[in-house]
């Protein structure tokens, strides 16, 4: 290993000549591959760590390939997080990662600035105080590298750096170009990418509240705290009083790590630890570590930075033959506290040197799940850089990238300025893919397996039961009840009585619930026909209704008779459940009328009519007219105020990084002009056509808007190969009901079911795959081989309610709450969906409550002990009285269709509010 010393410059020069000698060979390190490193004496007593690996590439000289410098953030966060969890050749698991640079790339890792990782200094005096100390200091690295490793000159140089490291390489980059043309360093610097960077601090900071509301993990209550505190901060920034700023900006972390209840500040989505969380609040570090860095409120079974540390301290600086004097993290801390000064400065203005006096490549790359660099400030601030090309560059197309024909992420670009959002990791996706290829050669499995053996007792475990009733003369609606299994030990054949009924109404207007809401979210087989662990058939009666006439197996003899308002739709549902009850007594000898306590639950458009219909139960009770005890209501990503989700949507898409700031202003046209016919229509203005060809062209924008952005769970994967940047999609490229429910995943299905020989495997929908199975297996066991087809008439119904689709249902809402003193409301909201999006709801919500803060908002942990993780967030509002009136969760990792997305928190919220009957009953 190479070291410099501090040696008169005679001696210095042997001393350097001889370690390149030895040091410019490449050498075995640890890990596979070739490798070299050493120590760079940057300033006296100022040595920096630094760590080659030579590209894993098949070529003749190393050098042929380019040369990418990494960088981390922090300050004080060693690039040994992005050599063992990021970008090495090897994990912090120590196996071979797939997906290292290294395989095409010459990577050099830095530790930088001095004291970070194995890094140190003789004296605490010379720690950087300055993003251009840092600088200086990497560029007297770089001279000191290539004089060992000559080869390197000419081969393109790329710096890359995270977060902090993001604030630090653009002036690296400058000062570096400024040394190579005064002709004091001979490299080929060729660009500078910044991964997460904190260039304007401030411009972050104000963006967290904002973000944090789109995505559900703050109420307004929480927004107005977090933004008072970044507004703080921001007018202790502008008075230049940095370190109080810097304070405050951790202050401001404390406020958000409060109202979310512990949110991972690298990565939303991460999940969190309840009961961890609430003990280590106030505990927070102000250490700005890399987006892989574990922290106290990241749910894990092990410490990542511990093991790091132990592997770099115990494994590593062995193998490698590390000095006495490095002993990796011992300095990092420090790193931090000396650089408080400078932590909340900008660097905008570095950012336009580069731009305006280089002719370097800048690409700046941001990760749509990150807070603590949160897209909507990255965009901020780039659109404020003075420089050549920003008229140009704000102009410019903001296009869609992906491979294998998913969507990953977006980039805008002019010239050398090239700003991407990363959606997920390549790998992650190409992984989900070869396991959903392997899935659909389980669902032929099942498929031959049970179609055999299939009973008269229906489709599937359990004791079910299944038939028609006839709402008005010519019109059917399917009905399908699964009763409840009870815990797997019990032989009590009639524990169903001790359970309540829940009726699950689909969305649509035309999704089917004996399909969607069976198959694909909660009833006892999953799509693949694998027993469902969170199945809510478990424990709970649930009758599906394939609702409104026309929808899944119901159907009607002429399209006349297909509904065309809520009125109509509800009034066929009374008939149903009167039928029902009458039909129940006689099948199980039991009085479900009288002794099962019903809810009501219900999915997107479904909330609609579960609203309506619950009121219309109500009164029917009230009026002798049915004699069922109507508990409550569960109403998941509920339509009930369509203009509400669809005025939110354009503010929900910037946040989230899908759209620009242009792209915001065009969808805010188009959705106030569906908002001005819709007030038109309902003073017969303009037509439910003029409406809905508003609101398809609405669609379409948002289609061509995010080149294809999934609306029911924005992170699910789209094919983007049939979007053709030149064109827009139209609507008739989309069905109605694929755009409307579930559709846009790329999934994998079977060309065809029930063939004795080896099926094709051909790419098509989830509503695809779904249709096989409902019309040739369940269609079967069920004996429905005489009626019409599953599913045939979900885009004939969805036409017929044109006119009431974008109606309201909020006041319902309000007359339940007024002439019911025991009902009880659930809403509950994935986080990740668009089309009914969380702040569209929490709009109505204040509205309807008149009031502009929730009295009551809570995380909820899994039940049981320590470790479980942070599922969600519950508001609770009481309106004018003491009692609780209604509860709204916002479910974390879930999208339109929460009981699929996170069985685990939807089973809490059933446990919460759906009660079981006595066993003495």
């Amino acid at each position: 290993m190479m070291k410099w010393t501090t040696m008169g410059s005679g001696t210095l020069a042997l001393v350097v000549l001889a370690a390149a000698f030895v040091a410019a060979a490449p050498r075995e390190g640890f890990g596979p591959g070739l490798q070299d490193w050493g120590f760079a004496e940057v300033r006296p007593g100022a040595h920096m760590f630094w760590w080659l690996y030579y590209t894993h590439a098949e070529v003749s000289n190393y050098a042929d390939r380019p040369l990418v410098i990494w960088l981390q953030g922090g300050p004080g966060a060693s690039s040994m997080y992005g050599n063992f969890e990021e970008l090495g050749p090897l994990t912090l698991e120590l196996e071979n990662r797939t997906h290292t640079w290294v395989r095409d790339y010459n990577v050099l890792f830095i530790d930088n600035p001095v004291g970070t990782g194995s890094s140190y200094v003789e004296d605490f005096s010379l720690l950087t105080k300055t993003n251009g100390e840092i600088a200086d200091d990497l560029v007297e690295l770089m001279k000191q590298f290539y004089a060992i490793q000559p080869e390197f000159r000419d081969t393109p140089l790329h710096i890359y750096a995270e977060s902090y490291g993001g604030k630090m390489a653009p002036e690296f980059a400058y000062v570096l170009n400024k040394a190579i043309q005064n002709g004091e360093i001979e490299c080929n610097l060729q660009s500078v990418g910044i991964v997460a960077p904190w260039v304007s601090p401030i411009d972050s900071v104000l963006s967290w509240a904002e973000f944090l509301l789109n995505m559900g993990f703050v109420d307004t209550k929480g927004y107005r705290a977090i933004q008072a505190s970044a507004i703080e901060t921001e007018h202790v920034l502008n008075l230049g009083r940095w370190e109080e700023a810097t304070n405050l900006w951790g202050i401001t972390e404390n406020v958000i790590l409060r109202e979310t209840h512990g949110i991972d500040f690298y990565n939303v989505l991460f999940k969190q630890d309840y009961f961890t969380t609430r003990s280590q609040l106030e505990q927070f570090s102000r250490d700005m570590r890399s987006a892989i860095a574990s922290r106290a409120t990241r749910l894990a079974s092990e410490d990542r930075d511990q093991i790091l540390e132990d592997l770099m301290r115990f494994e590593v600086a062995p193998a490698l033959s590390l000095p006495a004097e490095s002993v990796y993290g011992a300095q990092s801390g420090r790193v931090f506290n000396t650089l408080a000064g400078d932590f909340m400065k900008p660097a905008i203005d570095v950012m336009e040197l580069l731009l305006n006096n280089t002719s370097l490549d800048v690409v700046i790359i941001t990760g749509q799940l990150d807070l603590i660099v949160a897209t909507p400030g990255n965009v901020r601030w780039i659109e404020k850089i003075q420089w050549d090309g920003r008229n140009s560059y704000l102009q410019a197309p903001r296009n869609a990238v992906g491979r294998n024909g998913v969507l990953e992420g977006y980039e805008k670009s002019y010239v050398t300025i090239k700003p991407s959002l990363g959606q997920r990791c390549v790998a992650q996706n190409v992984a989900e893919m070869v396991r959903v290829g392997w899935m659909h050669y389980l669902i032929v499995l099942h498929y031959t397996l049970r179609i055999a053996t299939a009973n008269q007792n229906g489709f599937g475990p359990g004791r079910q039961n299944w038939g028609y009733i006839e709402v008005r003369p010519g019109a059917f609606l399917f009905w399908w009840l699964h009763y409840a299994t009870g815990s797997s030990h019990t032989s009590d054949d009639q524990d169903f009585t001790r359970r309540p009924l829940i009726i699950w109404l689909q969305g649509g207007p035309g999704a089917s619930s004996t399909g969607f809401g069976n198959f694909e979210e909660i009833g006892p087989l999953d799509r693949t026909l694998n027993n469902r662990a969170h199945s809510w058939v478990q424990d709970h009666n649930v009758l599906f209704i394939d609702s409104p006439v026309g929808s899944g197996y119901s159907y009607v003899q002429d399209l006349a008779l297909l509904a065309s308002n809520s009125s109509t739709i509800v009034s066929d549902l009374m008939q149903l459940l009167v039928t029902f009850y009458a039909t129940a007594i006689t099948t199980t000898g039991f009085d479900w009328e009288r002794h099962v306590p019903l809810y009501i639950a219900s999915q997107s458009y479904g909330g609609r009519i579960a609203v309506e219909f619950a009121l219309a139960v109500v009164q029917a009770v009230r009026h002798g007219q049915l004699r069922c005890k109507l508990v409550g209501l569960l109403l998941g990503n509920a339509w009930l105020s369509p203009i509400d989700s669809i005025r939110a949507w354009p503010d929900y898409l910037e946040r989230l990084g899908y759209i620009g700031r242009a792209g915001r202003v065009r969808l805010e046209g188009q959705v106030e002009a569906l908002q001005q016919l819709t007030a038109d229509s309902r003073k017969a203005v303009s037509s439910a056509e003029s409406v809905m060809d508003s609101w398809h062209s609405l669609q379409q924008a948002v289609i061509r808007e995010t080149n294809g952005i999934n609306c029911y769970h924005v992170l699910k994967p789209n094919a983007v190969e049939s979007i053709d940047p030149s064109s827009t999609m139209v609507a008739s490229d989309v069905d109605d009901e694929e755009l409307l429910e579930y559709g846009g995943t790329t999934r994998y299905g079977l060309a065809g079911v029930g063939s004795v020989d080896r099926p094709s495997i051909e790419p098509v929908s989830r509503h695809r795959s779904l249709e096989h199975l409902m019309r040739g297996p369940v269609s079967q066991a069920l004996g429905l081989h005489d009626k019409p087809p599953w599913g045939t008439l979900r885009n004939a119904v969805f036409e017929a309610l044109a006119s009431d689709f974008l109606e309201s249902s909020t006041e319902t809402v309000l007359r339940l709450l007024h002439e019911t003193t025991d009902l009880e409301l659930v809403l509950y909201n994935g986080h990740l969906d668009l089309i009914a999006c969380l702040p569209g709801t929490i709009r109505w919500l204040e509205r309807l409550f008149n009031r502009t803060e929730a009295p009551v908002r809570e995380s909820f942990p899994l039940p049981g002990s320590c470790g479980h993780p942070i599922e969600g967030y519950r508001t609770v509002y009481y309106g004018d009285g003491a009692a609780p009136r209604l509860t709204l969760y916002t479910v974390l990792r879930a999208g339109h269709m929460v009981p699929a997305d996170n069985p685990t928190a939807m089973a809490h919220i059933l446990k919460a509010h759906v009660k079981q009957l006595p066993q003495n009953l």
